[in-house]
């Protein structure tokens, strides 16, 4: 790839880190360059990150939002990912404070004030609950929604001693979920607090935090487990808040963090390609 760069931004957003790509002039494919993105997000022989964020430009809202995953699918949605590409947005004067962005068709608002970043989610689906698919005894099903991208959670007495790998990697492939889901453990600390450890899909592995497991976990411990709004959602990368008045007007609430601001240079691309032949 002759004279090939990337210009990048690296931000977590609660544990969740990302490469942000201003991508208005459409240099990067989110299809074409995926192993390349894949590469990028190696945590021993790339920048690593739970995944690529691409910013376009778009004629409904401020900018679009092409969320990539560490393992080069095409997420639905990322509540922490949207969190942290309001930041990019804010910052690079893309955007102010208050905007709008697509992804996948979907138009999601979101306020940015300094490192702390509110996104306004759509109405979820329906949840399902009764599902019946556990074997563990000590595992509690709590249901499944869809938040942007499917969760199943589970409610566990003791956060720590879960096999969050062995167990999410079961249940993430479980063939009553036609898409995948990811998978979300829960310990109620009180009505107003639950500790919470994600399996992601996509990421294929548990992440420090997850936006949208934030907000399934949320809603479903609303439903069933008598926990109120607002939630204080405790991941092991920081602490999440989620509010509502109703289901129909759901925030997620979080700190971000510019990491640094780089550059790939041509090198890396000649390695990466070599690599691939």
């Amino acid at each position: 790839m002759p004279g090939k760069k990337l210009h990048f931004s690296k931000i977590s957003a609660t544990g969740n880190d990302f490469i942000l790509i201003d991508n208005r002039n459409l240099e990067w494919h989110p299809l074409q360059d995926r192993k390349i993105f894949q590469s990028i997000c190696q945590r021993r022989q790339g920048v690593g990150a739970d995944g690529i964020i691409l910013l376009q430009n778009s004629t409904r809202s401020d900018f679009e939002y092409i969320h990539i995953n560490s393992d080069g699918s095409i997420a639905e949605m990322c509540g922490n990912g949207s969190r942290a590409i309001a930041f990019f947005a804010k910052e690079n004067g893309i955007a102010g404070k208050d905007l709008a962005f697509d992804i996948q068709g979907r138009i999601y608002r979101a306020h940015v004030n300094g490192c702390h970043v509110t996104t306004e989610f759509i109405p979820p689906q329906p949840p399902e609950f009764d599902l019946n698919i556990i074997d563990e005894p000590d595992l509690n099903e709590g249901g499944f929604i869809d938040t942007g991208v499917p969760h199943f959670v589970l409610f566990v007495k003791n956060i720590h001693d879960i096999d969050t790998s062995g167990l999410g990697r079961k249940y993430r492939h479980h063939p009553r979920f036609k898409r995948g889901s990811n998978i979300d453990f829960v310990q109620i600390r009180d009505e107003h607090n639950l500790l919470v450890r994600t399996y992601e899909r996509g990421v294929e592995a548990e992440t420090l935090a997850c936006g949208t497991g934030a907000v399934a976990t949320a809603v479903i411990a609303f439903l069933h487990k008598h926990v109120f709004p607002p939630v204080d959602i405790h991941f092991p990368g920081g602490t999440l808040q989620i509010n509502f008045d109703d289901l129909n007007t759901i925030s997620l609430s979080g700190s971000v963090t510019l990491i640094y601001t780089a550059t790939l240079e041509e090198s890396f691309f000649d390695i990466d390609q070599g690599s691939k032949t």
